[in-house]
Parts: C-alpha cells; structure tokens; sequence
C-alpha cells in the first residue's frame, strides 16, 4: 500500500482550518498551523508533499512573507502551493505566482475542487521525481561512486543549517568538515544550486534574517550577528541587494502592525 501524501494547511481561521483537515483526512495525512511561525516548526519534523496557505496571516510572517520562505529553501521549494485567501483581486493572484505558488483558490474554498488540485498537483510532482530517479540512475549506471553527490548534497545541507552552531563560517572549514577540498566544494555545490557555495550560505543567512526583521524587536546588529554574519556593514549591503531596502528601513515596515 502507497504512502499517503502529506499535506500542511496553514490558516488562522480556526474553523476553516478545522474543516480543510477533516476534508482531507480521510485521504491525507494533515498538520495544520494557526500562523507562520507554527508552521515552521511543524516543518521541522513534518515534510508535506503540498501546503495550503492563507494570505492573511497575523504578524510578523504573512502569507507571502511565509510563501518567500518555502521557495528561498531547498528543504520546500520544490513542494507545491495552493494559496487559499478572501482577497480575489487580480494584483493579489499574481503576486502569489510571481512568488512560486503553483494555484490559487478563493474563499469559500469548494471541496471538490480542492481535492482535485491537491490529486494534480501532488501527481505531477511524483511523475517529475520518478522521471528524475531514471536519469540520475541512466546518468550514474557504470559509475562506482554514483551516488556520492546525493550524499554531498544532504551532507553541506546539514551543515549549513548548523553553522551558528557549530560557528563554521568559513568554507575552508565546512570543507575540512566535509573531507573534501575547497575546490571540489566550489564545483559540487555550483552544479547543484548554480551558484557558489559562499552565495548559497549567504541566501540562507538573509532569509533568516529577513524573517528577524520581520518580527521588529531586534536591532539591526542583534539580526546580523543572529543570522550568522560578523560585518553589520556587509550584512547591511548584502541586505539591501537582495531585499531593496537596509534592514533597519525594511524593518520599520512592519512596526506596529
């Protein structure tokens, strides 16, 4: 018998939240979350294969703020997003699909049709990881370390998610930590996530960061040194490139609110 699927619902409307799980229970397995922040700790040990998510979620991480998060990281990127929300206008609908979601529904959310996004959208995932499984067997047949990569991808992904702890914030240690040189770090990484892995570490810090802000009772040297960088000032600019504004402007945004 197949797995079922996983699916998070995130919503801070009780009832609705509490009807979506018994729509969806008999055939998924559900978590629901009252907010973001909740939501984020669910994904800690709950991986969905599809998120349900509201708009207008209560301060600080809103329903667009928590949709930046799931495309930023490796972790849910890849996993597909139904906004639910009351707004219907046109503005609203295509900022969520700049932002990666895959489909949008408006209040009152019809159950039927609900379903059969969910059974779509979850169908052309496993098609595409099945269709990738093939290539990287076709790719690696002959090969006797064909399934290294997979390994060193998991391996500088835990590692990255540790680095304030461990205080690893150099790549000359994540590679010493990794038993590989510096140069086949740079290489495996740029192939993986097209970038280098100096680039990768600092889009996680921002993002990080841009949640801390978000919340608006830390300073701006408080976030940075959280976040994982030792310059406020090359936090600063590395801030306002990714994000438009300097933190403490970014951060003003949402004070009181």
């Amino acid at each position: 018998m197949n797995e079922r699927k996983k699916v998070l619902i995130v919503e801070d409307t009780k009832m609705l939240r509490m009807s979506l799980e018994v729509i969806l229970q008999e055939t998924y397995e559900v978590a629901g979350a009252a907010d973001g922040n909740e939501a984020l700790e669910i994904l800690r040990s709950f991986s969905p294969d599809i998120i349900l998510l509201d708009l207008m979620l209560p301060y600080p991480l809103d329903g667009f703020s928590l949709l930046r998060l799931f495309k930023s990281s490796p972790t849910t990127n890849s996993v597909p997003v139904i906004i639910i929300s009351g707004m219907s206008g046109d503005d609203k609908i295509i900022q969520g699909l700049e932002l990666g979601a895959n489909d949008f529904m408006v209040k009152p959310i019809k159950s039927k049709e609900l379903l059969l996004k969910i059974r779509n959208l979850t169908g052309i995932v496993q098609i595409n990881e099945e269709n990738a499984k093939q290539k990287r067997l076709l790719s690696t047949r002959g090969s006797s370390n064909g399934n290294s990569k997979d390994f060193f991808e998991d391996s500088f992904e835990a590692i990255v998610e540790k680095l304030n702890e461990d205080e690893l914030n150099t790549i000359p240690a994540i590679a010493k930590k990794m038993s590989v040189s510096v140069s086949t770090l740079e290489r495996m990484i740029k192939a993986k996530y097209k970038m280098t892995p100096k680039q990768y570490i600092t889009e996680i810090k921002l993002m990080k960061a841009e949640v801390l802000l978000r919340q608006g009772n830390t300073s701006v040297k408080q976030v940075s040194f959280q976040s994982g960088f030792n310059s406020v000032a090359y936090f600063c600019h590395c801030f306002k490139k990714k994000y438009g504004k300097p933190p403490k402007a970014y951060s003003a945004n949402f004070v009181g609110k």
